[in-house]
Parts: C-alpha cells; sequence; structure tokens
C-alpha cells in the first residue's frame, strides 16, 4: 500500500465518529478533511454552544445525583454489538463501573441514561440514525436516552417500552426518578 494511501486509511480511522454492525459512521463534513479543505479538528471540535450545554447539563448532574451515580462524558466511548457508540453524556451506577474508571478501553457497561445532543454524524437520514441510535442504546440495557436538539429546541424522550415523547426547552424533564432537568432555566442560570 502506497504511502498516500495509508494516510488517508488513517485519517478516516481518525475521522470515525461511531461503528455500527461493523461499518463506519464518519463525522459530519469528514469529507472536507479528507480533501483538504478543512483539518479534521475543525471537523470533530465542538462549539462553544454544545460545551456550554455538555458541561452545564454534567455540572447539574453531579451537583444533585448521590454519590452513587457516576457522570461521564466527553464522547464517551461505548461499546454495542458490532461495534460501538459516542455519548455526550451518560449516568452510571458507580457500583458497577467503579473498577473501569482508569481503563483505556471504551466502556462495556450499561449507563442508565445517556444524554445526546445533536447529531454529529455524517449521515442520509437523521431520523433513521437517531432511530437506530436510541434503539441500540435502549437495547443494549440503556433505560433512558434524552436526546436535546438546539434547532428547534425541543428535547426527545425515549425509555424501553414506552412511547417517546417531544418535550421543549422550558419543560421538565425527569432525568432519574426524583431529579427534573428545565434546560432552559439550567441555560439562564450559566
Amino acid at each position: 500500500m502506497n504511502l498516500e494511501l495509508k494516510e488517508k486509511k488513517k485519517l478516516k480511522e481518525l475521522l470515525t465518529y461511531e461503528v455500527v454492525n461493523g461499518r463506519r459512521i464518519y463525522y459530519k463534513g469528514y469529507k472536507d478533511a479528507l480533501k483538504g479543505i478543512v483539518s479534521p479538528e475543525v471537523v470533530m471540535g465542538e462549539s462553544a454552544f454544545h460545551s456550554n450545554l455538555v458541561m452545564s447539563i454534567a455540572h447539574f448532574l453531579m451537583s444533585n445525583l448521590s454519590k452513587s451515580y457516576k457522570v461521564m462524558g466527553g464522547e464517551l466511548g461505548y461499546k454495542i454489538r458490532g461495534g460501538w457508540r459516542n455519548l455526550d453524556i451518560a449516568i452510571f451506577e458507580y457500583e458497577k463501573i467503579k473498577g473501569k474508571l482508569e481503563s483505556d478501553e471504551y466502556i462495556d457497561v450499561a449507563p442508565i441514561v445517556v444524554i445526546e445532543i445533536n447529531i454529529r454524524a455524517e449521515i442520509e437520514d437523521e431520523m433513521e440514525y437517531i432511530s437506530n441510535k436510541v434503539n441500540d442504546l435502549i437495547n443494549s440495557g440503556v433505560e433512558k436516552v434524552i436526546w436535546i436538539f438546539t434547532k428547534p429546541r425541543v428535547i426527545l424522550v425515549a425509555q424501553k417500552n414506552n412511547d417517546w415523547v417531544i418535550k421543549n426547552w422550558n419543560e421538565d424533564i425527569e432525568v432519574i426518578e426524583g431529579l427534573k432537568l428545565n434546560l432552559e432555566r439550567l441555560l439562564r442560570e450559566v
């Protein structure tokens, strides 16, 4: 294999967002990075708004959950059958993952709750991608998926054996029993 092909293969590996059923899903805009129009960092980086949402929600969760839970994030790699998914924010039972917190491997324990923000993957059909990812997560043992969309400002709440519900940002969302998040209020307070 010549050097150019090896470098392109390495770059495609770097620009892989998730692997599902053995198939790579790339970061949105990866083609521009492959052509050299933008750097990989531009494609893989987060906006200030996305970062603020992640950090604000994570701070809220860490401040309001007991020590029996562990909040993790930052595109956490989560192993599923046939590949892995990235998670913006995940809430775990601490006892189930305490032995894995210093591992360099992707996590293989199902979070209780996953919170996603927007879609960072290069895909053709957003609804199909959302449906597939939510179902992958729920079928792997995740109890609840909360997906926040910044445009329009709505939140999808999905749970196994329940109807999926769309909420507005100004509505309370129960993250875990007894803990409600109101995104609009949270962002006003930050």
